[in-house]
């Protein structure tokens, strides 16, 4: 059971420390790299099971790393952030679970800063087109190239700076929540999954967005 929860996320390791940095970008934004442990949540802070908070481990083994359409990995997964523009200034991701079974939550979280003259707005655009281009049953796999049959819901109302969707594993009860959240020079991506919706993806990318703007309206 273990396998088949941990696999139907496509999840990447968590990464600890410094940010991930890119070459060659240009002038940075407003928020920085050294910022982006702010937009990740901590380990150990979030329990869904009375007792058992969330803990961070290392999703690298379970990774998925291909899907058909090719086009729509980043609508179903969360390994590897297809939908991320490369030309970031710094990166960081972590995932947690808390390993309860039949009921397993994971948390699962990329924040990543750009150039001063990303456009958040038209990254949202993209990805609400992505989205909705692929309202079809998905194949996803991994490295044992085991497929998995994932559909992806449409996009939710809500802010203009989110886009929200779920996808649903086809054949059991496995349900991931996306939210990505872009602003200003900032991407962060949650995506929470459970059989049952109990981790609240709703506020825990509202808070998100408001740390956003904490930092957006704080001196540095």
């Amino acid at each position: 059971m273990l396998g088949l929860l941990l696999a139907v996320i496509g999840c990447q390791q968590g990464i600890d420390g410094e940010p991930t940095a890119e070459r060659g970008a240009g002038p940075s934004g407003p928020i920085q790299p050294a910022q982006l442990d702010q937009l990740l949540t901590p380990a150990l802070s979030l329990a869904v099971t009375p007792g058992k908070p969330l803990f961070e481990t290392d999703m690298q083994s379970v990774l998925w790393t291909g899907a058909d359409p090719a086009q729509c990995q980043g609508v179903v997964g969360y390994g590897r952030h297809p939908l991320f523009p490369t030309n970031y200034t710094g990166r960081e991701a972590r995932t947690q679970t808390d390993n309860q079974y039949p009921n397993q939550h994971q948390l699962l979280e990329v924040s990543a800063t750009y150039p001063g003259d990303f456009q958040a707005s038209k990254f949202l655009e993209s990805v609400r087109a992505t989205v909705s281009a692929c309202q079809r049953p998905v194949a996803a796999w991994g490295d044992d190239e085991k497929h998995h049959m994932v559909t992806p819901g449409p996009v939710a109302p809500g802010s203009p700076d989110m886009v929200r969707w779920s996808t649903n594993l086809t054949g059991d009860q496995w349900i991931c929540e996306f939210t990505m959240i872009a602003k200003a020079n900032v991407i962060s991506q949650l995506v929470t999954c459970s059989p049952d919706r109990s981790i609240d993806n709703q506020a825990l990318s509202d808070q998100r967005l408001q740390k956003i703007d904490e930092l957006l309206n704080s001196k540095v």
